[in-house]
């Protein structure tokens, strides 16, 4: 429980600046030079999977490992990050061309510097990732959120250009490898020696989770890419931001869920009673604090956008809501992904992902053709419905044996106790409106949030009532430390 606080708190740190940040540059800059940012993030996070190579999952997932081994994966980190800032500094003219994208070439190049620093601090990353030292982590994460946030906006404020961005990604991604490589040097020195034989069971493993990162990367990317490429850079803007202020309040969860809790499954893989029962209360525990936060967004999209960002951008307020929708969707994945890994079966994810890019790439393309935008992010909806349908069929049957209408329950629960959020915000802001729009979404949120306080502490479901009783014991022995500490002083 200890990682997962420490976790949740950069991740929570992290959203809250990351949508500053949108904001902020949403309204800084005009919405051709944040679609240039948008799409030169979007390949930087393509180039980022072969950095790592699944090679810190490796370290985390083996129970003993030796220097040699620690050694040669090192060694073929390094190597990995200059072939890959290679590719991606001499592919970015290409890439410019094919995105009709003049200005694009200097953002990716800025960009790709970093893939010769990342490696010298990623193995220690994954060390203590594999201790369950998650707040070093945590705290190295919110510095170079922090330095990244603050750098950027600073910079569009003088210059409003979209190279500001690249500029800040390497800087703050720079300053946390270093942080990372700094901290290594203090428990033990970083070794060249390469053994195949020792790196080999390793690599066999991450192969796997390279497919199964490549496919799921470009499947989510190919949506935003068409737009590039259909409509315009505006359009990828807006789907970015679309994606900001709703999936990515789950995506930012879901690393940092499986971080936590891979290391925490593969100590208790041989028990599958425990392992069953964990997974279920993860399942539902995640959904419980995600849902809320993406059905309250999906019903005040549109006062959130017309509150928040400028004229130009009011066309995404469709998008925000289907976005909304897949993300309610997706917010079952992670446990998943954690379990999958413990279990060595991500070959089944690869499978799996080959189908759902195929579908997803001919979706896109032929309701991009007749609706544009909508009918692009319309088909990731429909992909992702399919996906987590088929994931319980052919992933989490494969690994869990004897739980499924176990399973749909603890699924079913957690989108039950969102109705009334749903019902009280949607009912504010379609029968109460005011002249001030600001006025209406403050009312919304208030209304929904009490709505589904009271839903989970009045829930007919012995699991919600135990979540509610974990959270408060949670928060009261917290309170009761600091007042502990503060009669002591």
């Amino acid at each position: 429980m200890k990682a997962v606080k420490w976790n949740f708190a950069s991740t929570a740190i992290g959203a809250f600046v990351g949508l500053l940040q949108l904001w902020l540059l949403a309204r800084i800059l005009p919405p051709h030079e944040y679609g240039v940012i948008s799409l030169a993030l979007m390949i930087i996070t393509f180039f980022n999977i072969f950095i790592d190579f699944g090679i810190s999952n490796s370290i985390i997932r083996h129970g003993r490992i030796t220097e040699l081994e620690l050694s040669s994966l090192y060694t073929i980190n390094i190597g990995l990050g200059l072939v890959t800032f290679v590719v991606a500094f001499f592919s970015s003219p290409l890439l410019s061309h094919f995105f009709k994208s003049p200005e694009l070439t200097t953002q990716l190049q800025i960009m790709s510097l970093v893939f010769l620093f990342v490696p010298f601090g990623q193995q220690q990353r994954a060390i203590l990732s594999r201790e369950l030292r998650f707040d070093f982590v945590a705290i190295v994460s919110i510095i170079t959120l922090l330095t990244n946030c603050v750098l950027v906006i600073a910079l569009a404020v003088v210059f409003k250009k979209a190279w500001v961005a690249s500029v800040a990604f390497f800087v703050s991604t720079t300053l946390g490898c270093a942080i990372f490589f700094a901290h290594s040097l203090r428990e033990r020195r970083p070794s060249f020696t390469f053994s195949w034989p020792a790196a080999r069971p390793h690599i066999h493993y991450s192969v796997q989770l390279v497919l199964d990162s490549l496919i799921n990367v470009v499947s989510v990317n190919t949506y935003p890419a068409l737009m590039a490429r259909m409509v315009s850079l505006t359009a990828i803007g807006g789907y970015n931001i679309s994606y900001g202020i709703s999936i990515n309040l789950i995506e930012r969860l879901k690393p940092v869920l499986v971080q936590a809790l891979f290391p925490a499954f593969a100590k208790i893989q041989d028990d599958e009673t425990k392992l069953t029962r964990n997974f279920l209360l993860v399942t539902s525990y995640g959904m419980l604090v995600n849902l809320p936060l993406l059905a309250g967004m999906f019903v005040c999209s549109s006062l959130v956008v017309q509150v928040f960002f400028k004229p130009e951008w009011q066309f995404i307020a469709v998008l925000v809501k289907i976005l909304c929708l897949v993300g309610m969707v997706r917010s079952i994945d992670p446990p998943v992904i954690s379990l999958l890994l413990v279990k060595a079966k991500m070959h089944l994810n690869v499978r799996m992902g080959v189908a759902k890019l195929v579908i997803g790439i001919a979706l896109a393309i032929m309701l991009g053709q007749r609706y544009g935008i909508v009918g692009i992010a319309s088909s990731f909806l429909i992909v992702q419905l399919l996906n987590t349908i088929a994931s319980y069929f052919f992933l989490v049957r494969a690994c869990v044996v004897g739980m499924g209408r176990q399973y749909l329950v603890n699924v079913l629960i957690p989108f039950a106790q969102t109705l009334p959020l749903f019902v009280a915000a949607g009912a504010v802001v379609v029968l109460v409106p005011t002249p001030w729009p600001v006025v209406n979404l403050a009312l919304a949120v208030v209304v929904g949030a009490l709505a589904y306080a009271l839903g989970l502490w009045f829930s007919p479901f012995a699991l919600v009532r135990d979540f509610v009783l974990l959270a408060a014991n949670g928060l009261s022995a917290k309170l009761g430390g600091h007042a502990d500490r503060a009669m002591r002083a």
